[in-house]
């Protein structure tokens, strides 16, 4: 990456080297010692005078690296989801077809039936995703607080925070339809029922590429065997190693299978995302189609202040974020359950 260049008045942009080089420090990227050295020289240069601007370029280098840092955390939505960032204050329409056009076979000559092509519009109300950071200024000045790791904890509630809210949208729209849309299985062997399953990607793939994503997508290797009789299942060796490699597959039945990356709560034990529901996405359609609507208003904004009695700088970590489950005539995405 080229050298990053030191200077007394420091004055942090969201295009600037800094960024891009922490943001691959969050990503656990390989960098050149040199220059993630550099990097971390300015933060240490920007601790040693806490005056108001200083403070504020802190704040900004929070903000900036986990905007940065978020466009990669969430780039798999795009494959599902009509995902908007725009400006703060903006509220851009979405489109959801209604009706379509149809064709006719008809007598030579006769007059074709009219098919209105409808659709709705409509806007995303969004609401504030924050975090308050508190950290010992003297952790910074000797090295004992790294700051790639201060923004990487971050990153991954604001991701989380999002990913939880879209879950529970998605719940709460997939739920009042019936199967093909949603079915649920009880399997408690293999945790995935072949025949639901294979009914609901049958249906999906009419519409496109499909991949399913989830927690527990390794159930699916148990459903991949090829019955030889009624009591003998050969799984392929391929399979197996993958299995073994990464966990899970990554293809059934025709359909691409994603594992959902899910941390843990606070208390270290309870994954933050259900680890029961797995959902059929289909790629490749346009965003119009797309059931799923997230919409990102504004970058993640910083205000920053030091507090005198410990020695301590917050900095509070601010984005308006909003998400929404909308469906013309029928969705074109689904869940499947694990009761």
């Amino acid at each position: 990456m080229g050298v990053l260049k030191m200077a007394e008045n420091i004055k942090i942009e969201r295009d600037q080297k800094i960024i891009k080089v922490l943001a691959a420090q969050v990503r656990n990227e390989r960098l050149d010692s040199n220059v993630s050295n550099e990097a971390n020289e300015i933060v240490h240069k920007l601790s040693e005078d806490m005056s108001p601007q200083n403070m504020h370029e802190m704040g900004q280098i929070m903000a900036y690296t986990i905007d940065e840092t978020q466009m990669k955390s969430l780039d798999f939505m795009t494959l599902f989801a009509d995902v908007r960032n725009v400006a703060l204050g903006d509220r851009p329409m979405y489109r959801i077809p209604t009706k379509g056009i149809k064709a006719f076979i008809q007598a030579t000559g006769s007059t074709t039936a009219r098919t209105k092509v409808t659709d709705r519009q409509f806007s995303l109300n969004t609401f504030e995703i924050s975090s308050r950071p508190a950290i010992d200024v003297w952790d910074i000045r000797m090295n004992r607080l790294n700051m790639a790791d201060l923004i990487r904890q971050a990153n991954d509630q604001f991701t989380l925070l999002k990913l939880k809210y879209i879950e529970r949208v998605i719940h709460n729209g997939v739920q009042v339809y019936g199967s093909p849309w949603y079915a649920t299985g009880v399997n408690p062997g293999d945790g995935i029922v072949k025949a639901t399953i294979d009914t609901q990607l049958k249906h999906f793939k009419r519409l496109g590429n499909v991949v399913v994503i989830g927690d527990a997508v390794e159930d699916f290797f148990a459903i991949t065997g090829a019955p030889i009789n009624s009591s003998t299942v050969q799984y392929s060796g391929n399979m197996i190693d993958e299995k073994n490699n990464n966990g899970y597959v990554g293809k059934y039945n025709g359909a691409s299978l994603v594992k959902l990356q899910n941390a843990l709560d606070d208390d270290g034990v309870t994954p933050i995302l259900n680890t029961d529901w797995l959902y059929i996405m289909v790629s490749g359609i346009s965003k119009d189609q797309m059931n799923l609507k997230v919409l990102n208003e504004g970058p993640v904004y910083s205000m920053t202040q030091q507090t005198i009695d410990d020695h301590t700088l917050e900095t509070e970590l601010t984005q308006r974020f909003g998400a929404g489950f909308v469906v013309g005539n029928k969705p074109t995405m689904g869940c499947y359950e694990i009761i």
